[in-house]
């Protein structure tokens, strides 16, 4: 087990997307990535952002994608993401949490209610979606984690969510990346 620091290179990760093929990060080789591990596939927070994503996604360049994996079961990050359309980017379903564990990526209980209480606010608009975490299959209580790495597979920066479950990095960063 590691947390990824600035300057790594990621292991090779393999994971089914939710068509069932297999998707191996080094597919991506050449371009620059956002690795996000979010949380389950029904979180509230995490469809809001992949809806943001999906909707800004034209503004970060063409050497650009985004990667997302979702600590739950294939099938019912399918059953969600399917909700969003179809989406330009990777979304990837690690059920066993292999790769959380093995990049330490943080269960915390303090920054759960910390979203909670300070981003209760964008609760409502993701109901209004129909992003509601009908059923809960994998860690809920996951801060969510951004990597950005360049061109060369190699870690650029990355973000362990500081204050809360949803914490990520900007739009506005990961697009200055990105271009």
């Amino acid at each position: 087990m590691m947390k990824i620091s600035k300057g790594d290179k990621i292991d090779e990760i393999s994971l089914p997307k939710t068509d069932g093929t297999i998707f191996n990060l080094s597919e991506t080789r050449g371009k620059k990535v956002l690795l996000t591990f979010y949380r389950i596939a029904g979180c509230s927070f995490c469809n809001l952002r992949i809806n943001e994503f999906k909707r800004r996604f034209d503004e970060f360049g063409n050497n650009f994608t985004h990667v997302a994996i979702f600590h739950s079961p294939k099938n019912n990050l399918e059953n969600y993401m399917r909700k969003h359309g179809e989406l330009p980017f990777t979304v990837l379903a690690d059920e066993e949490f292999k790769y959380y564990k093995k990049y330490e990526i943080e269960r915390s209980l303090a920054k759960t209610i910390a979203a909670m209480l300070f981003k209760a606010h964008k609760i409502i608009p993701a109901i209004v979606k129909g992003y509601i975490p009908f059923s809960i299959k994998g860690y809920f209580d996951i801060a969510v984690t951004d990597i950005l790495i360049n061109e060369e597979g190699v870690v650029d920066q990355v973000y362990y969510a500081k204050k809360d479950i949803a914490d990520h990095f900007s739009f506005d960063k990961v697009k200055d990346f990105s271009l």
